[in-house]
């Protein structure tokens, strides 16, 4: 028996356009007013993701930064929220040269990319001033490096891997594009490690989650939970671990669908 339905943003919920569209919206709400738990976990950033969902009130909790923070949307409180020390972020930097593209550094509001176009926008702050990062991001939530050549990202993930064992590194890639980067976060956080923090607070097991993905950093919340389903846009090691696909992407509402198809043969 479903219990938690857990939900990816990007190549998952969000269309093409990387917004969510309102039968989206009212059919998760529709659930959750069931007794669903509806979770967002995604690799945004809190501000991002709330943006991105018009302020996911469709969800009971959202979990940001690839599983870094858990956030409890009804009664707006932070349930966990682990940091990367800025001595972490410092040793990154000091991996920078010409082959970079940008390092962005984040919290819970602002992305402050490392850069040489430098503006500011809604949620995106560009700079090549490495003090004023580390002055105004206080809480680091994660951090990622682009390359201008992705082919380069997994030998520097090696070089990473080996020297940086105070955090957790993943190489990632959206299922709608073939570029690579690399995501740092604290060590021992990632999604399918919030999932089962949260879903141990709510006396839910993992074979009760339903969980939605399509990228990098889907594929244990795919894999661990008890149905764990791929997109159809999703990579295909997402798909390998999978117990089952989609029928439609996530152009085409592709979660929404499933869950119709689903609940009406097990009711």
């Amino acid at each position: 028996m479903i219990k938690m339905i857990v939900v990816d943003l990007d190549g998952t919920i969000l269309n093409e356009k990387r917004q969510i569209t309102k039968n989206t919206i009212n059919y998760l709400h529709s659930l959750k007013e069931k007794g669903f738990i509806i979770v967002i976990a995604t690799g945004r950033i809190y501000a991002s993701s709330l943006l991105a969902t018009e302020g996911a009130t469709f969800a009971n909790y959202l979990l940001t930064d690839a599983g870094t923070c858990i956030y409890d949307l009804e009664n707006n409180k932070v349930i966990k929220k682990d940091l990367i020390r800025k001595e972490t972020i410092e040793k990154i930097f000091s991996y920078y040269d010409d082959s970079f593209n940008f390092i962005d550094v984040c919290d819970q509001n602002h992305t402050y990319k490392y850069i040489e176009e430098c503006h500011e926008g809604r949620s995106v702050i560009a700079t090549k001033d490495l003090d004023y990062i580390l002055t105004q991001c206080n809480e680091i939530t994660h951090a990622a490096i682009s390359l201008k050549d992705y082919n380069r990202v997994p030998a520097l993930y090696t070089k990473l891997k080996k020297e940086m064992t105070d955090a957790d590194i993943i190489i990632m890639q959206d299922s709608f594009k073939e570029n690579k980067w690399l995501e740092i976060f604290p060590k021992g956080c990632n999604k399918w490690n919030a999932i089962t923090y949260l879903a141990e607070t709510l006396s839910i097991k993992a074979e009760e989650i339903m969980a939605f993905g399509d990228g990098g950093n889907d594929i244990e919340m795919i894999e661990k939970c008890g149905f764990g389903i791929a997109m159809k846009n999703a990579l295909p090691s997402i798909k390998e671990v999978a117990n089952d696909i989609t029928t439609f992407d996530y152009k085409e509402e592709g979660v929404i669908k499933y869950l119709e198809k689903y609940f009406r043969k097990n009711e």
